[in-house]
């Protein structure tokens, strides 16, 4: 039985490094002052103090690296406009504090003898990325395929070091998929993540899927593996508001 590990006391990390992944996308790393055990999945609840005048607020954001014995871990953030909390993190330089809780959550990786079907969008894929390193990094050999959907060329991150470990590692797959490709320069799959799902052939009683998104996205691809006779006991997510 899995143990999740949770901790409500308030802690504090000092961003160490900031890093934008696309003109709206960034990825921060952070020192924490105590340790942090979380397993790959799990969750810190930041404190948002964007406006000193009103109480702060908090925010989910899931741990974007896997477990490193330096104790140092990253989060992604997508800054929307007139976002309170993700324009309040952007707004950080390196060397300032951020207070949190944590970590927080079940959505984790379940070994077994199946395949590991990942399905993402946007930043939800940060949460693969750290269960996918850290589960290829301590020698799982258990087949692994994420499919990553977004728009525009504009909007990919991660792409090498996924690609990175698909070459490391032959038990883990790879596909970005792009449903509104700007320009012709593009070569590789085109469609929506629903759409590359709907014309998989998927083994239904050897497979798990993992979906990571908005909630629009999540339901329809529960309903289109579903559809397919995965057992929903075979289908986990974790929804973004």
């Amino acid at each position: 039985m899995a143990v999740f590990l949770y901790n409500d006391n308030m802690n504090k990390a000092k961003l160490i490094n900031k890093n934008f992944l696309t003109e709206n996308v960034v990825e921060l790393t952070f020192q924490p002052e105590n340790e942090v055990k979380f397993i790959p999945g799990q969750y810190l609840s930041i404190k948002i103090k964007y406006d000193e005048s009103k109480p702060p607020i908090f925010r989910a954001y899931s741990f974007a690296s896997a477990p490193r014995e330096d104790n140092v871990f990253n989060i992604c953030v997508k800054v929307i406009e007139n976002g309170r909390a993700s324009n309040w993190l952007n707004s950080l330089e390196v060397g300032a504090s951020i207070e949190f809780m944590g970590p927080m959550g079940e959505f984790t990786f379940k070994q077994s003898n199946k395949e590991a079907l990942f399905l993402a969008t946007g930043t939800g894929v940060s949460t693969f990325k750290s269960m996918a390193e850290n589960e290829l990094k301590n020698g799982n050999k258990q087949k692994m395929h994420l499919i990553l959907g977004t728009r525009y060329m504009t909007n990919i991150f991660y792409k090498e070091q996924f690609e990175k470990l698909a070459k490391q590692y032959p038990n883990f797959k790879f596909t970005l998929t792009l449903s509104r490709p700007e320009s012709l320069d593009w070569k590789g799959t085109v469609g929506r993540t629903t759409i590359i799902l709907e014309n998989m052939e998927i083994d239904t009683n050897n497979t798990e899927v993992y979906i990571c998104g908005l909630k629009e996205m999540i339901d329809d691809c529960r309903k289109i593996l579903i559809k397919k006779s995965i057992p929903e006991t075979s289908i986990y997510s974790e929804k973004f508001n």
